[in-house]
């Protein structure tokens, strides 16, 4: 299976979705800010990840910003699911769906985000 890509700014939460993936056996590498997840899909083939769980609010670029441009200046191939701890608003889940496949509101349970993964990736656990 071809790596998910986790960007989140903050270590912990990095940790706790680095472990639930290795959990299930799903190889991953981790961005610390959307600056760098840009410079990691961009020095990849678009179809290297299978998925990318983007955090939304940090530093440099924010989670938006990056999908953005991962998506329509890179043309990576896997979906983006954006995490965040805020509501979201249909006219802003409409704005950004263009690059953004689904949400994973934190905090969140383990099996939401199988879930998730069950539906982009087609596995199962």
């Amino acid at each position: 299976m071809a790596p998910i890509l986790v960007v989140e700014d903050n270590e912990i939460n990095a940790e706790i979705l680095t472990t639930l993936l290795e959990s299930i056996g799903i190889p991953n590498e981790v961005a610390s800010d959307g600056v760098e997840s840009v410079d990691l899909c961009g020095s990849r083939p678009k179809d290297y990840y299978s998925l990318i769980l983007m955090d939304i609010h940090m530093p440099r670029m924010d989670g938006y910003e990056a999908a953005r441009r991962i998506k329509t200046e890179l043309a990576v191939t896997a979906p983006v699911i954006a995490q965040t701890a805020t509501h979201t608003t249909d006219e802003s889940i409409r704005e950004h769906q263009p690059y953004i496949s689904d949400y994973l509101y934190k905090p969140f349970k383990p099996a939401q985000l199988f879930d998730l993964l069950h539906k982009y990736l087609a596995v199962s656990f």
